[in-house]
């Protein structure tokens, strides 16, 4: 009764996200949790790839992170004010066992910026004046631990670790210019050998803007890295 009762009162207040890379696992359940609490969703899908059916408050649209024109024409199908962008893209290149020590291949470790850093540049590019328009003014972006320094310990995934770690300078960046004109962010470490995914769209809502003034606990006023445990990542 209790989920019912959030959700009349989300589809009340109208609030809309836009996911910009639905079509993977964490999409999915993203896109579930948010339709489940009564958010219209609009969700970004690999131009060529499979969507998911039209639906109730779901509307699908192609999104090539690497193709700016084709972001910003998504946008223009969005064309409502949006309350909350989540940008989820994720996307392995070269050898993942590759080291720093072997022979660099140098064009995947340019395809991987570009598709997991640049990309998330072009998505908030694009859709920021939809957000600007909106109330929620929240960025959401998925990365993961792989992408902390502080935490780095393993010697692979060279072109990931070096494709991730600009994305949390790039945040950092956006925080210091948007903070002031009332936009949060939320960082969403995916764990890649498992974990609750779900909970990832309770972080992206949670409000925590009430909560002290503690750099341990505050992440309205900072960019903070947390995995599907609430456990935040060192960077």
């Amino acid at each position: 009764m209790e989920n019912k009762t959030n959700c009349t009162v989300e589809k009340a207040i109208g609030k809309t996200v836009v996911i910009a890379g639905a079509g993977d696992a964490l999409g999915q359940a993203l896109t579930d949790a948010f339709l489940k609490r009564g958010w219209d969703v609009f969700a970004g899908y690999p131009p060529d790839g499979p969507r998911r059916p039209q639906a109730e408050r779901l509307t699908c649209f192609g999104f090539d992170p690497c193709d700016h024109a084709y972001t910003l024409a998504a946008k223009k199908k969005v064309g409502v004010p949006v309350d909350m962008l989540i940008v989820n893209i994720d996307r392995t290149f070269g050898d993942p066992e590759a080291s720093i020590s072997d022979p660099l291949d140098f064009d995947s470790l340019l395809a991987a910026y570009d598709y997991n850093c640049i990309g998330a540049l072009r998505a908030v590019n694009a859709f920021l004046p939809l957000l600007e328009e909106g109330r929620g003014k929240r960025i959401c972006v998925v990365t993961t631990a792989r992408s902390s320094n502080n935490g780095c310990t393993g010697t692979t995934g060279y072109a990931e670790r070096l494709s991730r770690a600009p994305l949390n300078m790039a945040m950092t960046q956006l925080f210091n210019g948007l903070r002031p004109e009332g936009y949060t962010f939320r960082l969403y470490c995916r764990d890649v050998e498992g974990g609750n995914d779900a909970w990832a769209a309770d972080y992206f809502i949670r409000d925590r803007s009430y909560e002290p003034e503690d750099l341990k606990h505050s992440d309205e006023e900072r960019i903070v890295l947390r995995d599907w445990m609430a456990r935040e990542i060192p960077w």
